[in-house]
């Protein structure tokens, strides 16, 4: 019988993940649990030769799709590089959410959003999930996609998701995705945001609950911050609050939530 030291990594790869998670029950998940747990720390035994492999690996998107998402994790245990983080979030965003709990990924991606990476493809991922929630019940908060999908890409540079978001929303059939999406593109406010939500609320073709809900979006100008005092006590720019509500989205809490508006809308105020 081969061991792991007289097979290669990719045929290691295609015997331990042989299996989707999803599709096991309890005993079949803890039989399997014993060999992930051998490769992991096959991996870190010897930390080069794996590290690389992992890389090659993950690169390929016809692996098993738990690996690509086991295997990122593995690969950022043993190299939390710049590099290393891209290349997790590729194979992240191929994974299948039906094997992974839903919080475990939240966490895994909002952790590299805070780090400032663009998790534009694997926050995108949520999309195919319309039932994806996140609970935290230290705050009492429940995350329905659409707060996941802005908490996973607030935290990072604007530039890596507006345009992508916008392409997305022509493209996309799926209805609580579109409001996923125009949710996130109020947040993002910018012109080129503007326009795709003012084009998506006039869009005969999409249902008429979806375009009313752009439509509120169009309409809400200021609105709930009314004295300029408190508006210029958050910050003197617009920039300025771009930044401090980039810095106020790496917490996860209903608190946060709140502030996520209160800098949002007076960014609105600044922008009229």
């Amino acid at each position: 019988m081969a061991t792991p030291q007289s097979i290669s990594i990719h045929d290691q790869i295609q015997q331990t993940y042989s299996f989707q998670p999803h599709l096991l029950n309890h005993q079949e998940q803890v039989q399997r649990s014993a060999s992930l747990d051998l490769f992991w720390n096959q991996a870190k035994a010897q930390q080069v030769p794996y590290i690389l492999g992992l890389r090659q690996e993950l690169a390929d998107f016809r692996n098993p799709p738990f690996f690509l998402y086991d295997g990122s994790l593995l690969l950022l245990s043993l190299s939390d590089t710049h590099e290393d983080r891209q290349i997790a979030l590729a194979a992240i965003a191929h994974c299948d959410l039906r094997d992974l709990q839903r919080k475990a990924y939240f966490n895994q991606v909002h952790r590299l959003a805070v780090q400032g990476e663009d998790t534009t493809a694997a926050a995108f991922h949520v999309l195919e999930d319309p039932n994806f929630k996140v609970i935290v019940p230290e705050h009492a908060l429940t995350l329905g996609q659409d707060y996941v999908l802005v908490y996973l890409l607030l935290p990072t540079d604007e530039h890596f998701w507006m345009q992508p978001a916008i392409e997305r929303l022509g493209t996309e059939k799926d209805e609580t995705a579109q409001k996923s999406l125009l949710l996130l593109l109020w947040y993002a406010q910018d012109t080129p945001a503007d326009k795709a939500i003012a084009l998506f609320a006039a869009d005969e073709s999409k249902s008429e609950a979806n375009r009313q809900f752009a439509k509120n979006f169009v309409q809400r100008k200021g609105v709930g911050l009314k004295i300029t005092g408190e508006i210029a006590s958050l910050g003197s720019s617009e920039e300025s609050l771009r930044k401090k509500r980039r810095e106020r989205m790496k917490a996860v809490s209903d608190e946060a939530l709140i502030d996520l508006d209160r800098y949002t809308l007076a960014m609105n105020a600044k922008r009229k």
